[in-house]
């Protein structure tokens, strides 16, 4: 076992034997954890890491639905930051490795920037809506500045985003999240993670890489052992002191309940099993950031679906 990991559980062992009977303290099962936070909305206009046009607004939608307002109603502290500013002079193109580089690039930095003051302030806790799944290459960035090693992502989501830049494919940037936060490359804005800094949640698509192992939570995993307890095992897995990001992509929820994703998937979540799930891990202290990812206004013209998730939000977020 590396040092880095002894030490790691090392101190989440000592940290539980020094709160008997409190075993997921850390996991906010009291609540505890969402008291005294005030999300900060912010709004990501873009669609450059991304294979298809249809998600260059969708925090409008989400405006829409009248996320603040709910969320309020259910208790939370909110406030709309607006949207981050991007310029609207990004590529589009289909040129290998990276479909549109460099305007993910581009787009990443400008989320960096943005986050990043609110970061620095106790108890705000930035709400990102409406991006694709390469935005986290950004917040994990301005994560990692203020955090250095104890940054934590939980990535969940219906695949492992790990598709390898190659010359002879245009992939896009949303699909290589995971490659490229944890390889070091041309295309980064910082230094990689460990994988072991990242836990990948719900996948029913496997890992696409051989060569780095990242731990992950199946679909099938979470079935066996249950939404709760596997979100109870999941944050005891942390160590005490990190910093948590966590990554939503609504295409681990399945297609039959969820249409509106950006890649819908067949097999994946229920509501209620997401419901359970979300419960448990976004009330844990230690998250600094939340985005949610993939919701695609075109697929959702009655808006059904963004008030069905807006609902979930207000009930796991509060």
């Amino acid at each position: 076992m590396r040092r880095r990991n002894f030490l790691r559980t090392a101190g989440a062992a000592a940290w539980s034997l020094a709160l008997p009977g409190r075993r997921h303290f850390l996991s906010g099962i009291d609540g505890s954890g969402t008291s005294k936070r005030t999300y900060r909305v912010l709004g990501v206009p873009l669609r450059s890491g991304s294979l298809y046009p249809g998600n260059e607004n969708d925090a409008q939608a989400y405006r829409d639905a009248k996320l603040v307002a709910r969320l309020q109603s259910a208790g939370c502290q909110v406030v709309d930051e607006g949207d981050v500013a991007i310029p609207s002079y990004l590529p589009h193109h289909s040129v290998p490795p990276i479909r549109s580089w460099p305007g993910p690039r581009i787009a990443w930095e400008c989320v960096r920037d943005r986050v990043t003051p609110i970061l620095q302030q106790p108890g705000q806790i930035p709400l990102v809506i409406g991006c694709d799944c390469s935005v986290v290459v950004g917040t994990a960035e301005a994560l990692q500045h203020e955090h250095a090693s104890d940054l934590h992502i939980l990535y969940i989501d219906g695949d492992f985003d790990d598709a390898i830049p190659v010359a002879e494919v245009s992939h896009s940037a949303a699909s290589c999240a995971v490659w490229l936060l944890t390889r070091e490359s041309p295309f980064c804005i910082g230094p990689p993670l460990c994988p072991d800094q990242l836990t990948v949640v719900g996948w029913s698509n496997p890992t696409r890489s051989e060569r780095i192992q990242i731990p992950s939570v199946s679909l099938a995993a979470i079935r066996r052992s249950g939404p709760r307890e596997s979100a109870r095992e999941i944050l005891d897995g942390i160590t005490p002191s990190a910093s948590i990001l966590v990554h939503l992509d609504i295409d681990v929820f399945q297609k039959q309940e969820f249409s509106a994703a950006y890649f819908p998937h067949d097999q994946g979540l229920t509501l209620a099993e997401g419901r359970e799930l979300l419960a448990v891990l976004l009330k844990d202290p230690r998250i600094r950031l939340i985005e949610i990812s993939e919701y695609a206004t075109l697929r959702d013209l009655d808006q059904r679906n963004i008030n069905t998730l807006v609902d979930l939000l207000a009930a796991t977020l509060r």
